[in-house]
């Protein structure tokens, strides 16, 4: 028989499993969890190569006619219609299972709103959690409508990144706290693997390629590549599209595009000789930018090879790389300046050792499992102590659990 209670109702668009750092994150987090800390409310995801993030909580995906489509097109055009059909279904679930707090995380006004319109009526105290800026970026006419009406409601208030938190606590007078993008830190190797050795140096780059997000600098490395002899090749792993390729300027000889599983990506990482960390410079949301940190970092920190961050100076994943040393940073959007860095970090030997082993020790202070802890205590404080909790590995909690749609 299913349980029918939960302390915490998560509303979310991107629940486990699904394509995108907001999944990641979620997963990172919410593993640790015992199973009758949570159910979820969320929108579109499940594709079947995600497997591996499944979790073990019941979990509810709310679509309008049961149509992807149809879903699209409300959040588009409708934004109204679909609101109210997830408030209804948050509120229904949140009495059903007798939840003690709802929980919204953010990217998604839509699941934003209606769970803040839920706990409101439902008198229920709200976390929030924004793991990228709302009003400043994406969404932004429903940010300014409705972003500080929710932040101020809500008892529980988190960010992704120091920078976040400041700059979230100043605009709307209130405090946040600090929950980052987190890791698995058993994919961290007790030693360094060795160095690869390729004939042609590798430069590896993963993820989504996005206008506002990083594009012109993906560009300026395939100009500074061009101009380096001996040249290097670039992995470039990332689902493009033809438009993409074309903005990108491919094919290029010197250029290998191609999208991996989990498991080969991450063995991909670990024979490239760098790796490359872009955020954008020529970005419509540039606060974004300055507050953001890419998901794809967390990866690269346990992969054993060096890291070259391209991003403005002040940037928080800039700051963050300087401030840790896990990475050689330019911050200036010149394809000249870009070449030497690429080539100084290939040729430098003690500088790679150095950035490698100072990413292993960052990586160990973004432990999952502490982190899991230090947030599950904030939405239940007495939750940790009940259940004793362990800390399982990726894949350890068995049986992908079933979802449900509406």
């Amino acid at each position: 028989m299913e349980r029918e209670h939960a302390r915490v109702l998560l509303a979310t668009q991107t629940f486990p499993p699904a394509i995108g750092g907001t999944s990641v994150i979620l997963y990172e987090l919410l593993r640790h969890f015992p199973p009758e800390m949570l159910v979820a409310v969320h929108g579109l995801g499940d594709p079947p190569d995600k497997e591996w993030q499944h979790m073990h909580f019941p979990r509810y995906r709310v679509l309008v006619n049961n149509s992807i489509r149809n879903t699209f097109l409300s959040m588009d055009y409708w934004p109204g219609l679909y609101v109210r059909l997830l408030r209804r279904q948050i509120e229904r679930l949140a009495r059903q299972y007798k939840v003690e707090r709802i929980y919204a995380h953010y990217p998604s006004a839509h699941f934003m709103i209606a769970a803040w319109q839920a706990a409101v009526k439902l008198r229920l105290p709200l976390t929030v959690y924004f793991d990228i800026l709302w009003e400043e970026c994406a969404q932004a006419r429903l940010g300014r409508l409705y972003e500080h009406q929710i932040v101020q409601y809500a008892d529980m208030r988190i960010a992704i990144t120091e920078h976040a938190v400041g700059y979230l606590a100043q605009k709307h007078g209130v405090p946040f706290t600090l929950i980052p993008h987190t890791l698995d830190i058993t994919r961290l190797p007790e030693e360094v693997p060795p160095a690869p050795a390729n004939e042609t140096p590798i430069v590896h780059f993963a993820g989504a390629i996005y206008p506002r997000m990083n594009q012109d600098s993906v560009q300026r490395l395939i100009a500074a590549l061009e101009t380096m002899q001996p040249q290097p090749r670039l992995d470039l792993c990332s689902p493009l599209q033809p438009p993409q390729e074309l903005e990108l300027g491919l094919p290029k000889s010197f250029i290998q595009p191609r999208f991996l599983s989990r498991d080969a990506l991450i063995q991909a990482q670990r024979q490239a000789d760098l790796l490359y960390l872009p955020l954008a410079f020529e970005s419509d949301a540039p606060r974004m930018i300055e507050h953001n940190m890419p998901t794809k970092a967390m990866e690269y920190l346990v992969s054993g090879r060096p890291i070259l961050v391209h991003a403005p100076g002040e940037s928080y994943l800039a700051d963050l790389a300087r401030r840790e040393g896990f990475a050689l940073v330019v911050d200036q959007p010149d394809a000249q300046v870009l070449a030497s860095a690429l080539q100084r970090l290939l040729q430098d030997r003690p500088l790679q050792e150095e950035l490698v082993a100072n990413a292993r020790a960052f990586a160990r202070s973004r432990d999952s499992r502490l982190w899991s802890q230090q947030f599950m205590q904030m939405l239940a404080p007495d939750a940790a102590i009940e259940t004793g909790n362990e800390y399982p590995a990726w894949g350890a909690f068995g049986q992908p659990s079933s979802g449900r749609s509406f």
